[in-house]
């Protein structure tokens, strides 16, 4: 008796790694979520303010990351991960621009705790 493959070999597969993004997500475990920036880096931080290069060169390659996201609180924004609270803090203070998008102030978020969103328990 013949043992049959279940899985026959397909050779039109092709294999691909994830994309750096998501790895990073999984891996970086603080994470923080910005809002968008009105006009970009460029308009918003004024010229030679840049965010990946301030990064690599005081906190080091590969410690932090920043990547477009989106959610349904903030649909356009960025997402930093670090490695550490203290390294986050570091950028949150070298580029005071960058606003914390608190999807919790939206109207649309909702919690056995706080309903129709905080803003409207000022």
């Amino acid at each position: 008796m013949q043992y049959a493959r279940v899985f026959p070999y397909r050779s039109g597969m092709s294999r691909r790694s994830s994309p750096q993004r998501i790895t990073d997500e999984q891996a970086f475990p603080v994470r923080v979520i910005l809002r968008e920036l009105p006009g970009g880096f460029a308009a918003a931080l004024g010229p030679g303010r840049d965010p990946h290069r301030w990064m690599q060169e005081n906190i080091g390659p590969g410690e932090m990351a920043l990547y477009g996201w989106h959610t349904v609180y903030c649909p356009d924004g960025f997402a930093l991960f670090a490695r550490s609270c203290g390294d986050a803090a570091k950028f949150l203070a070298a580029f005071p621009e960058f606003e914390i998008a608190d999807g919790t102030v939206m109207e649309i978020y909702n919690s056995p705790y706080v309903t129709r969103g905080r803003r409207n328990r000022r």
